[in-house]
């Protein structure tokens, strides 16, 4: 069965550099892929050519067996969220909502009332009529996001829309974004710099480093068996061993040396955080160059420890960093 979205061997380059290196990849309708990268990886690049607002170098891109990649932004079954809620100032929060469904000529009362319903359902029936400058900016995030949905794309990209909002905020918004997306049956790239947020939001989660995919799939794939150094750094917790790693699950810690045959790693307990009612060690593994937040039972004051593990859970990376990145 083919799928929904269809993207092969994508790329693009700007003065020489290679921004996007042949990314391939595929979504099932109603699947929601959050994508991760650090600063200047080609997120928003990669988010653009989809939308059209930029034009790839090469490679395709279909939805639903449609090639997409002649079409003018306007033409393309795809819906944008951006970091900045975007509403026009001049307008009430249904004006907003209702304003692209008036661009398509739809029927004005049945817009209205379709405007409504959405609005309600998102809980921002009490500020109907308020204008942007009048909402929160958890409200003003809302609006953009069901002034979009309302249009029922077929695919809804979000470039971290949450990125200016609080924390406990921002923990809120995605909780309620997925339960509408999942009710919409909305097909979506979400893309954060925040993990936490990659993994409660996404079905899959794809890893975007150098210009392609590192890695894509299931948000425990990913965190649990990551496939080379910099997955393992940037989206799980454990010790990087070369071309290994122990995933700190697998990690236990004694105040004096183990038992030699088993793998192991002497630490420094440099510092206390108190997170969620727990106690998080961070210690410092001088051999590796690393460090790494244990939640350690001590009492009194402890300076050393010792780390280790099973050999059978020191897993092989099935990919090399270019350039030895780590």
């Amino acid at each position: 069965m083919r799928s929904f979205i269809e993207i092969h061997q994508l790329t693009k380059s700007f003065n020489g550099k290679e921004i996007l290196k042949g990314v391939t990849f595929s979504l099932n309708k109603g699947e929601i892929l959050s994508l991760v990268g650090t600063s200047g990886s080609g997120k928003s690049t990669f988010l653009r050519i989809l939308s059209g607002l930029e034009s790839a170098t090469g490679g395709k891109m279909a939805v639903e067996g449609n090639e997409i990649h002649s079409l003018k932004p306007q033409e393309r079954p795809i819906g944008m969220v951006f970091q900045e809620p975007l509403l026009f100032p001049h307008m009430n929060v249904l004006e907003n909502v209702m304003y692209g469904l008036q661009m398509q000529g739809r029927n004005k009362v049945e817009n209205r009332k379709k405007a409504k319903e959405y609005i309600e359902r998102v809980g921002l029936g009490e500020v109907m009529h308020h204008y942007p400058s009048e909402l929160s900016g958890g409200q003003q995030q809302r609006v953009s996001l069901i002034r979009s949905l309302i249009l029922k794309p077929k695919l809804l990209l979000l470039d971290e829309p949450f990125s200016s909002l609080d924390l406990q905020l921002r923990k809120e918004l995605r909780q309620w974004v997925r339960k509408i997306f999942k009710e919409e049956e909305t097909t979506v790239i979400f893309v954060t710099h925040d993990r936490d947020e990659a993994y409660e939001l996404g079905d899959r989660v794809a890893v975007l480093h150098d210009g392609d995919f590192l890695q894509i799939g299931s948000p425990e794939d990913v965190y649990y068996r990551p496939v080379s150094p910099f997955a393992a750094s940037f989206m799980s917790d454990g010790l990087i061993i070369n071309q290994q790693f122990v995933h700190a699950s697998h990690i236990k810690v004694s105040s004096s040396p183990p038992d030699t045959s088993k793998p192991q790693w002497k630490g420094s307990v440099r510092k206390k955080r108190f997170v969620s009612g727990m106690n998080l060690y961070e210690v410092w593994v001088e051999e590796l160059q690393q460090k790494l937040n244990l939640p350690l039972q001590i009492d009194g004051n402890l300076d050393e420890t010792w780390l280790y593990t099973e050999p059978k859970h020191i897993q092989t990376f099935q990919r090399e960093d270019k350039g030895g990145e780590k």
